[in-house]
């Protein structure tokens, strides 16, 4: 096949716009501002937790206080307060619960009264994590997401926040 004229120069000035979007889209595009990055890298953004050094001068995460709804508090609390015990809730304790929360959804009536029911009945924030842990060890599904999924926002506000929040974050044995 010949080439015309003509095609060589579309194919020139195609070639031509080709390295002028790449100029551009290179070297002279505006760039986006780089986010602010945390002072110390050392610590994730996305990890809320601190590190801190305990009195044996080992450093210990802090744990979230905040979410006790997470599986591995009570890791984290037994960490932060180096060997000494605290109260904790039996696993069949907590399985219980965990299938008392299960059954409070149903296809036509919701059961929220005995969401209210459990969440007045745990004694501090450590047995809300061992009812987390048990759930999601029965049922292979967050806690949390499952009591979004059927209860509103205020329902979780008055039938798990409120409680949650006036609880100890631990107790220890003694």
């Amino acid at each position: 096949m010949q080439i015309t004229k003509t095609m060589g120069w579309t194919i020139a000035g195609i070639g031509i716009m080709g390295i002028g979007a790449g100029v551009y889209f290179f070297w002279l595009r505006p760039k986006k501002k780089a986010a602010a990055l945390p002072m110390d890298l050392s610590v994730d953004p996305l990890d809320s937790k601190e590190i801190v050094k305990n009195t044996l001068g080992i450093p210990v995460a802090v744990p979230n206080w905040k979410n006790p709804y997470d599986m591995n508090y009570i890791k984290d609390v037994k960490n932060w307060l180096s060997g000494k015990r605290i109260r904790q809730l039996s696993p069949k304790a907590a399985a219980s619960y965990a299938k008392t929360l299960k059954n409070a959804k149903s296809r036509w009536d919701d059961d929220e009264m005995e969401v209210n029911k459990v969440f007045q009945r745990i004694q501090d924030k450590t047995q809300v994590a061992s009812i987390s842990k048990a759930f999601f060890t029965a049922y292979k599904t967050d806690m949390w997401q499952y009591l979004k999924s059927f209860l509103s926002t205020k329902e979780l506000e008055e039938y798990v926040h409120i409680p949650v929040r006036k609880l100890p974050k631990y107790r220890l044995l003694g």
